[in-house]
């Protein structure tokens, strides 16, 4: 019996597990060929709402084998260590696993910069460990702060800082401020004394986005009585303070770092081709260079907007995008299709200003697009999230969503 030709996919975050989902749809009648997907957690991750579960526990995980139950997809909890393109050998923890194509879609991690003591000191915010360990110590310091007869240090406890001002930062601090009622609520503390502090290297919060949209969400913040300092850096970090570039020494028990991420070093490391933040290169179908049976998507693609001629930005839409081109370009490549290009569609932007609240705009026909701020904008969110959870459903055939 021929042994199977292997697709392999390397991550289950939204690019990979959408990309391992729709080949097993395209190949479900060519059962030579066996659909693979590694990752070092059992469960797909909804990252965009990681700010949630940080600050309200909300469940924002769902199982893989959930996911790809009766589907012809073969699940590898672990971590890959190599990658091998001349041989078409992907080298994990426990073996190795040869494919006739690969998807890279490894996502990113945590970028420190070096800064001193700031990872020893800190709460990055990147995957679900990080949002539980984070709810964890809020708790922690509401109930320790209601004990603390000083008030100076009831404030310490109670001031946390977020290193950041992008899409994360600025979501986990509206999250944080709604909740401080809660805190006051449960612990019984001042809510006078609760202070949230967002430091942005940039002039503004939100630097990606339209300049008019980061002003509405900079009064909005404002209004949740979140504390913006623009133009400033972490430059230090102990257990009880982060020093800022201005000289300025923040007195803080909580410093969550939403400041940068880095791409692994899996790729440079097994000798595929790197641009700039450490992404790999790839061609307009989204192929490594070099290595046209190699892949890359989400964050670990420096794929380049045809129109704009920069590089996409590391987002969940585009990953979305980019994991169902690569199933039907790689469909197209062994039964003699057309494959297609990676043009990117900007479908909109939702930033999440906490429970009920939310700016954005969404894209309309003919380049018009509709804004939305208050509980619209709210709603239009929890629509975007909504439709993820969908579309995996529909392509993973029947799934039951979790409790």
């Amino acid at each position: 019996m021929e042994a199977k030709k292997n697709i392999v996919v390397l991550g289950a975050g939204y690019g990979g597990i959408t990309a391992a989902l729709r080949l097993a749809r395209l190949f479900h009648k060519h059962p030579e060929y066996q659909i693979h997907l590694i990752d070092r957690n059992p469960y797909h991750t909804l990252k965009t709402q990681l700010h949630e579960a940080a600050v309200r526990k909300t469940e924002i995980s769902i199982p893989i084998d959930r996911i790809i139950q009766r589907r012809n997809i073969i699940f590898h909890l672990g971590e890959v260590t190599r990658i091998d393109p001349r041989e078409h050998i992907v080298h994990g923890e426990s073996g190795y696993l040869p494919f006739h194509y690969l998807i890279i879609a490894i996502g990113s991690q945590v970028n420190f910069y070096n800064i001193p003591g700031l990872q020893e000191n800190s709460f990055p915010l990147q995957t679900l460990k990080d949002a539980q360990m984070i709810y964890d110590y809020i708790g922690q310091l509401c109930k320790s702060a209601a004990s603390e007869p000083v008030e100076e240090r009831r404030r310490d406890m109670l001031r946390f800082v977020i290193g950041g001002g992008g899409l994360s930062g600025v979501e986990f601090a509206a999250e944080l401020a709604d909740h401080a009622t809660q805190c006051t609520r449960d612990s019984h503390v001042n809510p006078r004394e609760i202070e949230i502090i967002i430091v942005e290297s940039g002039s503004r919060i939100v630097p990606g986005m339209d300049e008019s949209f980061a002003a509405r969400i900079h009064k909005k913040l404002l209004g949740k009585n979140v504390t913006i300092i623009p133009k400033s850096k972490i430059i230090g970090r102990t257990p009880d303070t982060a020093t800022l570039s201005s000289g300025e020494a923040l007195k803080t028990k909580a410093l969550i770092w939403t400041g940068g991420i880095r791409i692994s070093e899996l790729a440079r490391e097994s000798g595929l081709k790197i641009g700039q933040s450490g992404r790999i290169i790839v061609d307009e179908y989204l192929r490594a260079e070099s290595y046209p049976f190699i892949y890359a998507i989400g964050d670990s693609a420096l794929a380049i907007n045809p129109y704009t001629k920069e590089p996409v930005p590391a987002a969940a839409q585009f990953a979305l995008q980019q994991g169902c081109l690569v199933a039907h370009n790689i469909y197209a490549d062994i039964f003699e299709g057309v494959r297609e290009p990676y043009h990117p569609k900007l479908m909109g932007e939702v930033v999440s200003l906490g429970r009920h609240l939310a700016v954005g705009w969404l894209a309309l026909p003919f380049l018009k697009k509709i804004t939305f701020v208050g509980f619209l904008g709210s709603l239009l969110k929890t629509a975007i999230q909504e439709k993820h959870i969908f579309l995996l459903r529909r392509e993973s055939g029947k799934w039951v969503a979790p409790q």
